[in-house]
């Protein structure tokens, strides 16, 4: 309910309470004017628009038996990272970061994922986004606690 994830893009989504919802999270180009669309520099809504419509989906007193949503940082932030990171790749190297939520059983699950548009075995952009989001839940979250 709070704005921490609003700078994410969202990706795709899945909310399982009494219905099951699947939500996309790329644009609808055709929804859009041109002049609209050349505002458009993701793929993705921000989590911040998307967010009232998640949680209109779980408001009541029953918790959702599921909930998954995968989140992408915004491009514009890759070359941070790739500075903080020393790595020597590209910001067009990077297909996406990504961070998958998953609350299932009472139990809430964060995964990391990376892609890239070159072939590389070099794991580092994969070890440093999984530390980099690491740090992040630990400073935003009491991380004993989720």
């Amino acid at each position: 309910m709070q704005e921490t994830f609003d700078f994410f893009l969202f990706c795709e989504g899945q909310v399982r309470a009494a219905s099951t919802f699947h939500l996309d999270g790329r644009f609808n180009r055709d929804y859009y004017n041109p002049e609209e669309l050349s505002d458009l520099s993701e793929n993705f809504i921000s989590w911040k628009n998307i967010r009232p419509v998640v949680f209109s989906m779980i408001q009541g007193k029953r918790v959702p038996t599921k909930m998954k949503l995968v989140f992408a940082l915004p491009s514009p932030y890759y070359e941070k990272i790739l500075q903080q990171g020393g790595l020597s790749l590209s910001p067009s190297d990077i297909g996406g970061l990504y961070l998958h939520v998953l609350y299932e059983n009472d139990t809430i699950t964060l995964v990391t994922g990376t892609s890239l548009n070159l072939f590389s075995m070099d794991k580092t952009l994969d070890r440093y986004w999984d530390n980099f989001i690491s740090s992040w839940i630990e400073q935003h979250f009491d991380a004993d606690k989720i």
